[in-house]
């Protein structure tokens, strides 16, 4: 075999053994005598050669060796870290799902009280809801009655020698001062005068521009109002034959400047012309009708006039009638404007002890509207409700006032809301 880096060994033939050579033993003994000085040295370095070359590779090994058990030192740690890590993962993961049981455990018991909470709460809500709405509704409360207060507390003005005047929700009345009771009943009334509900109801029925009729108008009640309602573009004709009254509707009209209002020194009825008009010592109740000898205190003349000849452009959409029984004279001179205006309202004084002063009867007075075409509604004076009514319930009240209107009109409908 052929080391590398080792001269080769050169192989000496031995001489021929002479014809009597020694034996084979000997000849082997021989040539290991010869050749050991030789071989001896070559042996010795092929083997430190090997052995140097094995060490080499050896100690080679154990660097690696050594590295290896470096780098798994290093992954144990890191293994042993990371295993402590996934241990206090699984800790704070353990935790973590207890504050979740937790959690869900405090969610079901929060949901099962908000379930509980939840009839209360309603009911809160809707308290709150009405409490709101009854707030809301305080200033409507309230407001009315503070305007009321305010006006009710200013004191009468003595407008001069003849009148007095009182603040009422419009604007000034004026009241003779000689009648001193009369001018203690209106101080004494609310701010709506002595028949509130009508004048509710003349508010709901009377818009702005409307053309109206106050007949009977005293000192100018209800004319004040009827002629707010109607406003400046409308036009109200206000008739009043006796002298007093009407001498302080003039100066009402001129207090509280109603330019549009125009005073009448008319009586209205049937027909045109001339009659005795019987006038009482209780302011508004004169009549064409002769009076009780009780209340007659004297009587004067007075013009008469149809209402179908006064309205202009013959347009009429409400008129106010009080005159005390002679309601069905002035519907007898209006029957062209109740033919020429289908929405035309009336609202007439009823008094049962008038028209059997007159001789008429109740059947026969709401008949006369019935086949005019109106519905009749009885005011109540306290709240301005109007409800249906008819001859046989109305005789029971001692004075009412009565709506008539055509039934499914629009001043129906005005005349029924609130």
């Amino acid at each position: 075999m052929r080391v590398p880096g080792v001269a080769p060994v050169v192989e000496v033939a031995p001489p021929s053994p002479p014809p009597s050579s020694p034996p084979p033993r000997r000849r082997f003994a021989l040539a290991r005598r010869l050749l050991a000085p030789v071989l001896s040295p070559v042996a010795h370095y092929v083997r430190r050669y090997l052995q140097a070359t094995v060490e080499h590779e050896l100690r080679q090994t154990q660097a690696q060796l050594g590295a290896l058990a470096g780098e798994l030192a290093s992954v144990q740690t890191r293994l042993d870290h990371t295993q402590g890590l996934l241990q206090q993962s699984h800790a704070l993961l353990h935790q973590v799902i207890g504050r979740h049981d937790q959690d869900a455990a405090a969610m079901r018991a929060l949901s099962a009280h908000l379930t509980r909470l939840e009839s209360p709460l309603a009911r809160i809500e809707t308290r709150g809801v009405d409490l709101s709405d009854n707030l809301a509704r305080l200033p409507g409360l309230f407001g009315p009655r503070f305007d009321e207060l305010e006006i009710k507390l200013r004191p009468l003005i003595a407008y001069d020698d003849e009148s007095m005047a009182i603040r009422m929700r419009d604007g000034y009345v004026l009241a003779p001062r000689a009648l001193p009771t009369f001018v203690a009943m209106l101080a004494n009334a609310t701010s709506k005068g002595l028949e509130p509900g009508t004048s509710d109801v003349l508010r709901r029925l009377v818009q702005p521009g409307m053309t109206v009729a106050d007949v009977g108008a005293n000192i100018g009640l209800l004319t004040l109002v009827l002629a707010w309602a109607a406003g400046p573009t409308g036009k109200v004709f206000a008739f009043e034959p006796e002298g007093v009254p009407r001498a302080n509707l003039e100066k009402m009209k001129h207090l509280n400047g109603l330019a549009w209002v125009e005073v009448r020194d008319q009586a209205v009825g049937e027909k045109p012309g001339r009659l005795t008009f019987h006038v009482s010592d209780i302011i508004g109740h004169s009549s064409l009708y002769a009076l009780p000898d009780a209340e007659e205190a004297h009587t004067v003349e007075v013009e008469v006039v149809r209402l179908d000849d006064i309205a202009p452009a013959k347009r009429m959409d409400v008129v106010k009638i009080d005159v005390e029984g002679a309601e069905l004279d002035v519907l007898a001179g209006m029957k062209g404007l109740i033919a020429k205006n289908p929405d035309l309202a009336i609202v007439a004084e009823f008094g049962p002890e008038h028209l059997k002063r007159v001789g008429q009867t109740p059947p026969q007075w709401f008949k006369a509207f019935a086949d005019a075409g109106f519905k009749a509604y009885l005011i109540d004076e306290a709240t301005g409700a109007a409800e249906p009514t008819n001859a046989k319930t109305a005789a029971k009240v001692v004075s009412a006032n009565i709506a008539f209107v055509r039934a499914g009109g629009d001043a129906e409908r005005r005349l029924l809301r609130r």
